[in-house]
């Protein structure tokens, strides 16, 4: 995965100390987390234990892990009855989730994703979270084809991303907020700016909610839904969710 003359793994890697601190900087990320792991929570076709296997591709610090177990939590299943795998290209940011503290049931594997997926049997995951995940996979259709591959009959995926195509507005707020906020709070933050600059145009370039649809409908996966959220983001942050049919 590379973009211009860097690779982004790496990056992640240099902005991995400061990934948390910039994220928490940005209005309503855990609860967009949450409401993502909520989604998929629900969905969840539970065996007869009660118990459940999750991916979190893409998993980073450990942020979009967090929000599952917690949504896990709310929904009233007791915290050793899930097992999350979180699969990150980045060490560093690999790094930086082990250095959290997490329950027993949670291995965090560096991989790529679709590598990750091709080392696993037929529907033997229950549920996929890949959050900020999709637009930064080379190979997106191989990415949805995995994850519908791996999934149980009933299984679910949820993705959250930001997209702003087809949105004037959308693509207008992404630039101003990029340019403006982002970027800045970068350099100021010392974290990695290249990365940042990255974000912007991967956001930009990024294709539509209904194309990350048609790709999750495309690999066989139904009930295909979208939401997006309130205020300036408002068609620019969005999570789609489908299934496997049982």
């Amino acid at each position: 995965m590379t973009a211009h003359d860097w690779v982004l793994a790496d990056a992640f890697d240099r902005a991995a100390p400061t990934y948390d601190a910039m994220v928490a900087l940005s209005p309503g990320y855990h609860e967009q987390l949450r409401t993502a792991a909520d989604a998929l929570v629900a969905g969840l076709p539970l065996d007869e234990w009660g118990t459940a296997r999750v991916l979190d591709l893409g998993c980073g610090s450990g942020a979009s892990t967090q929000a599952l177990l917690d949504a896990w939590a709310a929904a009233g299943y007791e915290s050793g009855s899930i097992a999350v795998a979180g699969v990150d290209a980045s060490a560093g940011m690999i790094g930086e989730a082990c250095r959290k503290t997490w329950p027993a049931g949670m291995d965090f594997v560096v991989s790529d994703a679709v590598e990750y997926l091709r080392t696993l049997p037929d529907a033997s995951v229950d549920g996929v979270l890949g959050a900020y995940l999709l637009r930064n996979v080379p190979d997106r259709q191989a990415l949805v084809e995995e994850v519908a591959r791996v999934l149980v009959p009933g299984g679910t995926v949820v993705l959250h991303d930001y997209s702003v195509a087809g949105s004037r507005r959308a693509r207008a707020v992404w630039a101003a907020v990029c340019h403006a906020v982002i970027v800045p709070l970068a350099a100021i933050k010392r974290s990695d700016v290249p990365l940042h600059r990255y974000l912007y145009t991967s956001v930009r370039d990024f294709e539509s909610v209904a194309d990350i649809c048609r790709r999750l409908q495309e690999a066989g996966l139904t009930d295909v839904r979208h939401r997006s959220y309130r205020g300036w983001q408002d068609g620019v942050v969005h999570t789609v969710a489908g299934g496997r049919p049982a």
